[in-house]
């Protein structure tokens, strides 16, 4: 009989509870009013996580950062770092404070500039989905193409790690292929957080004029990291995985036995992650002469470098001459897949 004079108080009173939450955190946490326009611009001064801060132990602060992202100047923001610096947090607290501020509160920052976003789409964290047959690569592919598919230019693009859950090669050509998109597709450009262990995708600034490098600083003490948690402008080169490892106790044999690998490796290779990189640059620095192998080595010997094509063989003969006067450096990774894959239907031919 009163049900819906009930539903109405009901309304009114949830409506007040929520309102009254607001104004309590916003006292309690020093939140900002945000200002909100039709602008495609993001400006964050001093922004916080709002649940990791209200989390955190008597007497620590949570360490803010300043973001701004411009769909006309700063479209991408590519943000480098080592594991636990950080990158995840700035990018779920950016979205965050987007939707508080969108729902009428008050954001954890000193100053909130927003440009009204439509969508807000993230990829981050790493599942699977057993039930259905899909990988976590699987997943994060589906994931990422139904953003790519929908974006708008008022959308908030957050991407965390993409290409991780396949191999280096074809990760940083996806990686580095969604970037170029989301920069380049017709004249959406939607605002675009995206954190990444590629340090070749810091390559991508030089090439597309709205995509500027960022990274979460950290400091190295006596073989020890301390994480600043600062955003800085600039890439990085280094992930510091062994000092994470050392952090979360593995055992010590291995570490050893990692930081061996990774300087032999960095012999060969430089420092960058991987030794062929996808970038032009990367590659020239990466060039180095190859080291002589196991036995030839220890005993002297001269090293010696065996011809690739055995000139009698027909199909070797049609690669060698698909490849022999191409122009490396100036080759897209895209360019570089296609290439590849004509090569590999001749020898299957």
């Amino acid at each position: 009989m009163y049900l819906r004079q009930l539903q109405t108080d009901a309304k009114a009173v949830a409506t007040i509870d929520c309102l009254k939450s607001f104004a309590t955190i916003a006292v309690e946490k020093n939140y900002c009013r945000p200002t909100l326009d039709n602008s495609r611009k993001i400006e964050l001064k001093s922004a916080r996580h709002p649940v990791i801060e209200s989390l955190m132990k008597i007497g620590e602060e949570y360490i803010p950062n300043d973001i701004t992202i411009d769909s006309d100047s700063e479209q991408v923001l590519i943000i480098t770092g080592p594991n636990m610096s950080g990158k995840s947090a700035l990018l779920r607290q950016t979205a965050l404070i987007v939707l508080m501020a969108q729902m009428g509160a008050f954001v954890p920052a000193s100053k909130a500039h927003i440009g009204i976003v439509d969508k807000i789409f993230t990829r981050v964290g790493a599942s699977d989905n057993i039930s259905q047959g899909e990988s976590t690569f699987m997943v994060e592919m589906l994931e990422s193409a139904s953003i790519l598919n929908n974006i708008s230019p008022r959308s908030l693009v957050l991407l965390d790690e993409i290409g991780r859950g396949t191999s280096t090669y074809d990760g940083i050509s996806i990686a580095w292929s969604m970037v170029e998109f989301l920069h380049n597709f017709r004249d959406i450009h939607p605002r675009t957080l995206f954190a990444t262990h590629y340090h070749e995708l810091n390559e991508l600034e030089q090439m597309c004029q709205r995509v500027k490098n960022y990274h979460v600083s950290v400091k190295e003490i006596d073989n020890t990291i301390v994480f600043l948690r600062k955003l800085e402008r600039g890439g990085t080169e280094h992930s510091f995985g062994i000092h994470v490892a050392r952090m979360a106790g593995m055992p010590t044999s291995i570490i050893d036995r990692a930081t061996t690998i990774l300087k032999n490796l960095e012999q060969v290779y430089g420092n960058n992650e991987i030794a062929p990189s996808v970038s032009p640059s990367a590659r020239k620095r990466n060039r180095k002469p190859s080291p002589s192998v196991g036995s030839a080595a220890s005993s002297g010997m001269d090293s010696i470098q065996l011809s690739m094509f055995k000139i009698d063989d027909p199909v070797l003969i049609k690669i060698r001459d698909q490849i022999k006067d191409l122009d490396i450096n100036s080759l897209t990774p895209l360019q570089a897949l296609n290439l590849l894959s004509e090569i590999k239907k001749i020898a299957e031919e």
